[in-house]
């Protein structure tokens, strides 16, 4: 798919990334013609059916992150529905599926009707959100056909310079801040406590209140699971999948000095650069 068709994908359904994204699942482990498990997000059905071609797809999300980062008024993302009959994952049963469906609940609740179910495994900008990580890629395999891959790409993570992975906030001025626009500076949520950051945040004239919720999102918020890149490495090594490709992506230069710092903070850890992980796994 050229780049030109991806854009127009993206005009077409309102996304951005997520194009992308898909079209590098496509390359890397096929989507035509899978029964696909998509963990942590709900592509339209018309993108993953028509033009992706997929069998099945059949998308998870979990109502409890949407909560907390939508308690902030504002939308950064892409929720789905949120009001109205929800169907439970744990629940599912094949005969039972659509060929597109949306389901709520949590990897780990995967039905036992549903073992074995899916050729691939699908999930882009949710790992670093899952505190159950090997629960839940215990789970991914049992989804999965013997042979059936999984296919994550994610970011930012916690030891990346924008890994507070702050939610739409604003502040009493009106300013609208998050993740990508932030007063918290590079690195600064592992390199200050959380009083420190509050202290910083007056500093760079943020209200006081504005100040709390930041400190709030970022070092106590059940949003994210705080893993350094390391930790997802060694948590997917641990796990029972053949392991294709494991690749962190999207690097940013540390400057020496934060480096420096990092590392006397953070003994033993050295990869402060790198925003995310590319995995391609294989159920044995």
């Amino acid at each position: 798919m050229d780049q030109q068709r991806v854009e127009q994908l993206q005009q077409k359904y309102g996304l951005s990334y997520h194009i992308n994204f898909a079209v590098l699942a496509q390359q890397l482990v096929g989507l035509s013609d899978k029964r696909v498990l998509e963990v942590g997000g709900s592509l339209p059905g018309g993108l993953v059916l028509e033009d992706l071609g997929a069998h099945q797809w059949l998308s998870l999300e979990e109502p409890d992150y949407w909560d907390e980062t939508l308690s902030t008024g504002l939308v950064l993302g892409t929720p789905p529905p949120m009001t109205g009959q929800r169907k439970r994952f744990k629940d599912a049963v094949p005969d039972q599926l659509d060929r597109h469906s949306l389901l709520y609940g949590r990897i780990e609740d995967l039905p036992e009707a549903l073992h074995g179910h899916f050729d691939v495994v699908f999930s882009i900008a949710a790992f670093e959100h899952i505190h159950k990580l090997p629960q839940a890629l215990d789970k991914m395999l049992m989804a999965l056909k013997p042979g059936g891959k999984l296919f994550s790409l994610f970011s930012p993570v916690w030891s990346a310079h924008d890994g507070h992975h702050l939610p739409e906030i604003m502040d009493k001025a009106g300013n609208k801040y998050n993740f990508g626009k932030s007063p918290i500076p590079p690195w600064g949520h592992l390199l200050m406590r959380p009083m420190e950051m509050y202290d910083y945040l007056l500093s760079v004239n943020c209200d006081k209140e504005f100040a709390r919720e930041v400190v709030y999102y970022v070092y106590s918020s059940n949003h994210i699971n705080r893993f350094f890149l390391d930790d997802f490495l060694e948590i997917v090594g641990r796990s029972d999948f053949k392991v294709v490709q494991a690749t962190p992506v999207f690097p940013v230069p540390v400057p020496a000095e934060v480096q420096a710092k990092l590392e006397t903070l953070y003994a033993g850890r050295k990869n402060f650069s790198n925003d995310g992980l590319l995995l391609v796994l294989e159920r044995p």
